[in-house]
């Protein structure tokens, strides 16, 4: 079976150390081994598994729109793991590791509301320009908004449409639409729009 099917912090049994250290589960060659048996009896289709595995994991992460795609699913096949390596029976394994993908969903959701830093109390996405300025920034937030992919570039601009209780409404339409969490969207549009901020400033410094 090809080696590219090992995750990235797989590694070696470290030596026990102390106590605490003994109760730190850590993703290991054999918990990894027991892992692909159960997804297949035979060795390589069990790595076409994972691997396809991940990558159905990695599409969905990345449909409710979080920023880090991979290293969630890398967290959600450890989880996996780990419950096997415990002892957990798993008959359906990719039916399973969905459940705690979903599971995982609730958890980043949940703290990215916590942590929401209400994008809406930004200062405004470009700071307001001497009157002779207001050409280049014009020119430079159209060119900064044509760089990004169509459906970045339609996300931000629905994000911002409307006037107070509209611009709730449409959020949540917008929301809807693509099938994410108000605190999943603001946080798209947050990283949208401090990616637009610097590609402008940058624009408005050769401009001017």
């Amino acid at each position: 079976m090809k080696n590219t099917i090992l995750p990235n912090d797989l590694r070696q049994e470290s030596p026990r150390r102390d106590e605490k250290q003994r109760h730190k589960w850590d993703l290991t060659p054999k918990a990894f081994d027991q892992f692909l048996s159960i997804l297949d009896i035979d060795r390589d289709r069990a790595g076409e598994s994972y691997e396809t595995l991940r990558r159905n994991l990695i599409q969905l992460f990345i449909w409710r729109g979080c920023r880090d795609p991979e290293s969630h699913t890398d967290e959600t096949i450890n989880r996996v793991i780990r419950k096997i390596d415990e002892g957990e029976e798993v008959r359906d394994v990719i039916a399973y590791a969905h459940g705690v993908a979903r599971r995982l969903l609730l958890e980043i959701f949940k703290k990215q509301e916590r942590e929401q830093v209400g994008i809406d109390e930004l200062p405004p996405l470009v700071a307001q320009p001497a009157e002779q300025d207001d050409e280049t920034g014009v020119l430079c937030l159209r060119r900064c908004l044509n760089r990004l992919p169509e459906e970045s570039r339609q996300l931000i601009v629905l994000y911002y449409q409307g006037e107070k209780s509209a611009k709730i409404e449409n959020r949540k339409r917008l929301a809807d639409g693509l099938r994410v969490t108000l605190g999943a969207l603001r946080y798209r549009a947050f990283d949208l729009r401090q990616r637009l901020q610097g590609c402008i400033e940058r624009c408005m410094g050769r401009e001017i």
